[in-house]
């Protein structure tokens, strides 16, 4: 995807976790967080130059729907685009250190993904404020890639 899509995604699961009960709708307001810091980081790879950015969607690691010439979507091999999880696929080389700190709060998000959405333990509200915080972290680092005069994307 591209820079605008995925700041256009983060807003519409930003305004979706806000009329989300944090436990009552734990699952669903994980995976909108989930989602919301996994479109940051990917705002901000593309914003870094580290990955590509273009109207294509993954569906596994180097694996992505691509409009054919029939204008239908095809699945095609293509160069780091987007992740679907931190480190799915693995970035290469040196990341700026903002983008290194982002994808290390989405691990504290991640690290808590399959024990409390598949039922291993039970969601607390420490849990939901620890991603919450960890959330918090990701997004204030994309407005600051986004503002900071020399690094501002321009489309």
């Amino acid at each position: 995807m591209n820079i605008a899509s995925h700041l256009d995604k983060i807003d519409r699961f930003e305004r979706l976790r806000e009329r989300l009960d944090t436990m009552g709708d734990f699952e669903l307001w994980f995976w909108a967080a989930m989602n919301t810091g996994t479109n940051a980081v990917n705002a901000a790879l593309h914003h870094a130059g580290a990955t590509i950015a273009e109207d294509v969607f993954p569906t596994q690691p180097g694996v992505y729907l691509v409009p054919g010439t029939d204008g239908k979507l095809e699945p095609a091999f293509r160069p780091p685009g987007d992740v679907l999880h931190v480190g799915r696929p693995k970035i290469e080389g040196k990341l700026p250190e903002d983008v290194t700190a982002m994808m290390q709060a989405m691990e504290v998000i991640e690290h808590h993904r399959d024990p409390c959405i598949r039922g291993e333990r039970d969601a607390t509200p420490e849990i939901a404020a620890e991603c919450a915080q960890a959330l918090e972290k990701v997004l204030a680092l994309l407005r600051q890639r986004m503002s900071t005069p020399g690094k501002a994307w321009k489309p």
